[in-house]
C-alpha cells in the first residue's frame, strides 16, 4: 500500500498512517517535501499528537521516501527517537520504511531490533 501511495516518480516525502489494534487503518496521511532528514520525527510527533485523542489509533506506520539515497547514518538514532516520541502519546511505532529506488529498508533490522507487528493483534502483519 506504501508504495501505491508514493508519488511517482518518487520525490521526498513520507508517508504515514495510524492503525487501531487489530492492524486496520483507513487514512494514509502524505507529507511532501521531507527532504531533511530529520523531518521524520516532526510528522512522528505531529501523527502521535493526532492520535492522542482517538481511542481507537494505537500503532504508527511511517515511510521515507528518498528517490535517490537509502538509509542514512544517524537513522537508527532516528528510529529509536521517532519510537519514543510516538511512545509518549500513547502510540506503538509499529515500522519506519526508508523507500529508495532500490526498494524499502527499515533501520530497525540494523539495529537488530526484532519486529514490531506482534503488538497488534495476530493477524495484523502485511
Amino acid at each position: 500500500m506504501l508504495f501505491l501511495s508514493a508519488s511517482q516518480p518518487l520525490e521526498p516525502e513520507t508517508l504515514a498512517f495510524l492503525l487501531d489494534r487489530n492492524g486496520h487503518g483507513s487514512v494514509i496521511t502524505v507529507v511532501s517535501g521531507t527532504v531533511d532528514p530529520d523531518s521524520v520525527l516532526a510528522v512522528t510527533e505531529c501523527l502521535a499528537r493526532a492520535a492522542e485523542g482517538l481511542p481507537h489509533a494505537t500503532a504508527l506506520v511511517l515511510a521515507t521516501v528518498r528517490p535517490t539515497g537509502c538509509v542514512l547514518p544517524g537513522d537508527i538514532d532516528r528510529w529509536l527517537e521517532a519510537s519514543d516520541l510516538a511512545a509518549a502519546h500513547g502510540v506503538d511505532l509499529i515500522e519506519w520504511y526508508i523507500i529508495g529506488a532500490s526498494g524499502a529498508q527499515c533501520p530497525r533490522d540494523l539495529l537488530g531490533e526484532p519486529e514490531r507487528w506482534a503488538m497488534l493483534a495476530p493477524n495484523a502483519r502485511p
